[in-house]
């Protein structure tokens, strides 16, 4: 249906209201800091370090999507019809993709997180287009450990984007659902962030928000 739209300002718009109406955003509230303290590093090498680190540790749903839109992106920088370089795209996507770290932000909370949001976009776009190929081919490689549990069956209505999910947004729909999640925890250790993420087999993108 998408194909049959000429309009590519239609297309973005669609994108933009997409990200923005998500429960929570793609870097998570929980990584939320970390990305952007990472963007604030003064050394190129320690930034994307972190920001390395910070991917892995995305539930696979949002690691998946990330790296969708981040080669979607790079496509946009290199077409000369587009006209849109990192800083044009990082200023457009940075209040969608990074948002805050919180539902409902202050005031100055935003204005704060304005001025860093698309210094995160910056850092991710800078990132090699083969890192973001390597993320999205990476669950036909890593096999599951043998604590972690097995994906479940496939959608039965064959849906390409699955439900997001989060460790914030598990707890919340605890109550209220039955359906597995990927669970993470993370811990500091000199200043950066390990994670013990289990990863799932099988691409998980996010379903249409409502």
């Amino acid at each position: 249906m998408l194909s049959k739209v000429s309009d590519v300002h239609v297309l973005c718009g669609l994108l933009k209201d997409f990200l923005r109406k998500l429960k929570e955003p793609l870097v998570t509230f929980k990584l939320h800091r970390t990305f952007m303290e990472a963007s604030e590093l003064p050394d190129e090498d320690s930034s994307s370090a972190v920001v390395y680190q910070a991917i892995a540790e995305l539930p696979k749903a949002n690691r998946d999507t990330l790296a969708f839109l981040m080669l979607h992106l790079h496509k946009v920088m290199k077409s000369p019809r587009c006209q849109m370089d990192q800083n044009n795209l990082a200023r457009v996507f940075g209040p969608t993709v990074v948002g805050h770290g919180m539902s409902e932000p202050s005031p100055t909370t935003i204005m704060r997180d304005t001025n860093t949001q698309p210094k995160v976009i910056c850092r991710l776009l800078s990132l090699p287009e083969d890192y973001w190929r390597q993320v999205l081919a990476v669950h036909a490689e890593t096999p599951l450990s043998s604590t972690s549990k097995t994906c479940g069956p496939q959608d039965s209505h064959g849906r390409l984007f699955e439900p997001l999910t989060s460790p914030e947004l598990n707890s919340f729909y605890k109550s209220h659902t039955n359906r597995g999640s990927v669970r993470g925890r993370s811990s500091r250790q000199q200043g950066h962030t390990v994670s013990n993420i289990r990863v799932e087999p099988g691409r998980r993108f996010f379903t249409s928000p409502s």
